[in-house]
């Protein structure tokens, strides 16, 4: 089934860039699904009450409708906010019911960089992890000490709730998601026209994870972004050293040293770290969870699993209902 809807939310202080980039994005993506599908997608900017609101810089966005009269709806997407937060949140009461509701009727949401905010204080991140905007990470830790915040990661995905750390991060969930909801071919057309030429760019005191060491390196902090979101996927080192376009040899002895793990080991850990995900906030069974997150071997997932862990999976799950 073609994607329908997309719900793009703003508010006042929403970041023109984040507006500016899902429009163009989805009504891209909505001449290549009618050309390949035979149907547009449906692109709906909604605000509280309908009315117009002014971007962090003072751009004035028009609204097609309010949040109160949002049509039945494929994707969510929640555009980064800027500046105080107590007021900007006190403002949008409303929308966390919504997102609420949406969360439980199963429809994807995602939250470009500060969007996370939003999610949070609805609650819908509490026991989850999480991402954010690096120069809100402190100020979102604080905020929300239920939410696992994961300061290293570029995207978070856990359920159907996305977060992103920056907007090349949201480029890249956009792009799984229309591969997921529309069609493979349609995503990789938007990565090509979007992605492929977007600066990475990061601060140095922004990437670690676990014990590895910071770095600068864009070519592997790009495929790092990448494996972030299609680390489920079967994966083949010569595919991502093309990626970062190196031979072989030298994609492995880079990402070890900007790293200090191996690709595999890297692609493991997000594996484990979203099976855990699963096993806590889902009902699928062990088999279900190995498969969705890359293994379809169930033993070989528990026995990865319980050496990261000390636990099996089973153990794990229900030591987390107690």
């Amino acid at each position: 089934m073609p994607i329908k809807h997309v719900t793009l939310y703003a508010c006042d202080n929403s970041m023109g860039l984040s507006l500016g980039l899902t429009q163009d994005v989805f009504a891209f993506a909505s001449l290549l699904q009618k050309n390949l599908l035979g149907c547009v997608i449906d692109i709906s900017v909604v605000t509280l009450d309908g009315e117009a609101i002014s971007s962090f810089s003072g751009l004035m966005v028009q609204a097609d409708c309010a949040l109160a009269d949002v049509p039945k709806t494929d994707l969510v997407i929640l555009h980064g906010i800027w500046g105080e937060m107590d007021d900007l949140l006190k403002q949008q009461q409303p929308l966390f019911v919504k997102l609420r509701e949406w969360n439980n009727a199963g429809i994807p949401i995602m939250a470009a960089t500060t969007a996370s905010f939003l999610l949070a204080e609805a609650g819908l991140l509490d026991d989850r992890i999480s991402t954010t905007h690096w120069h809100k990470q402190k100020e979102f830790a604080q905020r929300y000490p239920l939410v696992e915040v994961r300061p290293e990661r570029f995207v978070t995905a856990t359920g159907e709730l996305y977060c992103s750390a920056g907007m090349n991060a949201a480029m890249e969930i956009m792009v799984h998601l229309l591969s997921k909801l529309s069609c493979p071919e349609i995503a990789q057309k938007v990565e090509d026209t979007f992605l492929i030429d977007f600066k990475r760019g990061y601060s140095s005191d922004f990437i670690s994870i676990g014990q590895q060491t910071y770095h600068q390196d864009d070519a592997i902090l790009a495929v790092q972004q990448w494996l972030e979101i299609h680390f489920s996927e079967s994966l083949m080192l010569e595919h991502l050293a093309v990626r970062a376009v190196m031979s072989l040899r030298t994609f492995k002895r880079r990402f070890k040293e900007a790293t200090g793990v191996t690709p595999l080991n890297y692609i493991q850990q997000l594996r484990m770290e979203q099976g855990r995900e699963l096993l806590k906030h889902s009902n699928k069974t062990i088999a279900e969870i190995s498969w969705r997150v890359g293994y379809e071997d169930p033993g070989h997932f528990n026995r990865l699993f319980k050496r990261e862990y000390g636990q099996s999976p089973a153990q794990w799950r229900k030591q987390q209902i107690k």
